[in-house]
Order: C-alpha cells, then sequence, then structure tokens
C-alpha cells in the first residue's frame, strides 16, 4: 500500500523554498500554498490534522519550520471553536495568516503614530485556502477570530522574524489602551 503523503513536510518544502530574502513574495507564496491547501481538501490529511487538534489544549502555536538567514518562521496555529486573540501587531518585516482548515475572520486596525487609539480599517473573511498578509510598513494592528462556534480551525501563520515577537494592546478605556511587547509561546516543534 502507498504511504500517504505528510501535509507539514509539504507546506515546509514550500515554505523554505519560496523565502530567500527578507522581502519575499508574498501573493506567490499564498497562491502556493493555497493551492497546496486547495488539493488537501479530498481528505487526505484529515488524519494528520485531527492527530494536531487532538495533542492542542486551547490556542496553540506549533513551530514548523524557521530560518536566520533571512529571518522567518512558519507556525501551525489551533483555534478553538470561536477563539479570539488579542489585538495585536506582528514585530517582523511581514506576516501571513493562511486558513488550512475551518474559517477564520481578520480584523486589521490602522495604527497612529501619536499614540492615538487603533482605529478598525476592515475585516476579512477567510475560508480554506483563503490567505491574507502584511508589510509591517503598513502600521496596522490585527486580531483573529475562529469563525466557528463547534469546530476549532487550523492555520498557517509566517512571520518575517525568526522569534514571533509582537506587541499587544489591551483597552483600558475608550481611548487609553496598554501596549506591551510579548515572544509569542510555543507549544511544540512539529517535525513530521
Amino acid at each position: 500500500m502507498a504511504r500517504k503523503p505528510r501535509l507539514i513536510p509539504l507546506i515546509r518544502s514550500v515554505v523554505d523554498d519560496s523565502i530567500h530574502s527578507s522581502q519575499p513574495d508574498l501573493a506567490f507564496l499564498a497562491r502556493e500554498l493555497g493551492a497546496l491547501v486547495h488539493t488537501a481538501s479530498d481528505g487526505r490529511y484529515l488524519e494528520q490534522l485531527n492527530g494536531l487538534r487532538s495533542r492542542a489544549k486551547g490556542f496553540s502555536r506549533w513551530l514548523i519550520s524557521d530560518s536566520k538567514r533571512p529571518p522567518y518562521s512558519a507556525f501551525l496555529l489551533v483555534w478553538p471553536p470561536g477563539h479570539v486573540t488579542p489585538l495585536n501587531e506582528l514585530r517582523g518585516r511581514w506576516g501571513m495568516e493562511l486558513v488550512i482548515q475551518g474559517s477564520l475572520e481578520v480584523q486589521e486596525y490602522q495604527l497612529s503614530d501619536d499614540g492615538l487609539a487603533p482605529t478598525r480599517k476592515r475585516m476579512t473573511w477567510l475560508g480554506e485556502s483563503d490567505a491574507i498578509w502584511f508589510d509591517r510598513d503598513q502600521h496596522c494592528a490585527h486580531r483573529g477570530r475562529n469563525l466557528s462556534s463547534q469546530q476549532a480551525a487550523i492555520t498557517l501563520h509566517l512571520a518575517g522574524a525568526r522569534q514571533a515577537r509582537y506587541r499587544l494592546f489591551e483597552r483600558v478605556n475608550e481611548s487609553v489602551w496598554n501596549v506591551r511587547s510579548r515572544i509569542a509561546s510555543i507549544n511544540g516543534r512539529l517535525t513530521m
């Protein structure tokens, strides 16, 4: 019997082969990864994704690839049903979120240089194989939400930095926000 292909090594291969500079072609990367996820919609990777979901306890981040030169990191994120992330700004040069399974809402906020409260810029809904990406010079923060109240979602998160660093925005009142720098916690490294 033929051995089933493994999803994570395929994703890792596309990411590692496509990122050759500190500013990769994110549209190309989204198209290639989206095509890979789209071909997986026939259920061939369902067992592997179910295995990852069963390992996750709440929202979890699993490292699948990282590099010093050029700096980047790739994570699989498991989103529990209805999970919402806090408003955050990625500290790398660029970032991308691609839905592997489920659906996600991404709320984007405009940051101001004068310390005023972030203002909502747009909202995007992503289904399986859809991606959203951004450059750091866009001065924006975002938050994500698993649109399903019943099913976990799995996404691929790419960041233009070796460690996932971000600034977290917590609302104190209508016009005041606390801002704290964070290094993302990692639940483990997936080598399969």
